[in-house]
């Protein structure tokens, strides 16, 4: 029987924990709430919502959750700002040119501010005659939209390395001339440098619909041999699997990651895995 390594346990359980709890995210649903409550409280039916200032990808995405979670409040119609302004046929005095019954009576303004990976949405409702705000939320999230690293580069084509080494590793002995030592080291090369793109992989897996951890042969990770990555694996599949939405990724990278895994997967079956 295999000894359990007590890291890996404790870093697995930590994940696994995490991953249970939950995450602070931007409450867009809450915040359609006290837009539409503080609305109704002032007799306000039509409001018109438009672009988000911020970095373009960041805003664009809340934006549009704000717009998602507003359209589903009774009794208050939300109108696209942008659309409205065009049927008019120019930004300026565009709203005296629109039918009072499809005249706004109040604005959604939001701004996004990033500072790292942590986001800053800010939200008002603001009276179109007058410029009151009405209501003005603030929220945090996380930054959906960071660099996405590359695959780490690899000659697919070739079998993994053959060239032998000095290891540790139990299970590391030549097996009729597959270099177990050399596989892993490889191994514990690429996954440095795939970490972000396994976390993004998995938390992606975890998202859709039907998956269950019993259908594996083995738990996301046990793979990673050294423990400061295998930590850094588990903290970001926490911040990923906990985001409102799937972490972006390429079908071209996802496609070229699991080539890479399938590799991996055929070394554990050969050389054990501890």
């Amino acid at each position: 029987m295999k000894k359990i390594n007590v890291k890996t346990l404790a870093v697995l359980g930590l994940a696994l924990a995490i991953l249970s709890t939950g995450a602070s995210a931007a409450d867009y649903k809450g915040m359609a709430l006290n837009m539409a409550l503080a609305a109704r409280s002032s007799g306000i039916t039509r409001i018109a919502l438009g672009s988000f200032t911020g970095e373009a990808n960041e805003a664009s995405f809340a934006q549009e959750k704000t717009a998602g979670s507003l359209a589903g409040e009774k009794d208050l119609e939300v109108l696209d700002q942008e659309a409205l302004q065009a049927s008019a046929g120019s930004k300026e005095g565009w709203l005296n040119r629109i039918p009072s019954k499809m005249r706004p009576q109040a604005f959604i303004k939001g701004s996004v501010f990033q500072n790292g990976e942590e986001l800053t949405i800010m939200v008002k409702l603001v009276d179109a005659r007058s410029g009151r705000v009405i209501k003005a939320v603030e929220m945090k999230s996380l930054a959906r939209f960071t660099e996405i690293p590359p695959v780490p580069e690899i000659n697919w084509g070739e079998p993994v390395a053959m060239a032998p080494m000095a290891s540790d590793f139990r299970d590391a002995l030549s097996d009729n001339g597959f270099d177990c030592q050399g596989a892993f080291r490889d191994m514990n090369r690429l996954n440095e440098a795939a970490v972000d793109l396994k976390a993004r992989y998995w938390a992606n897996k975890m998202k859709e619909p039907g998956f269950a951890m019993g259908s594996l042969s083995r738990n996301p990770g046990s793979e990673i041999k050294d423990f400061q990555v295998k930590q850094k694996f588990y903290e970001l599949l926490s911040k990923y699997h906990d985001q409102d939405e799937a972490p972006a990724m390429q079908q071209a990278q996802a496609k070229k990651l699991e080539a890479f895994m399938a590799k991996e997967n055929t070394v554990i079956d050969r050389c054990g895995i501890n």
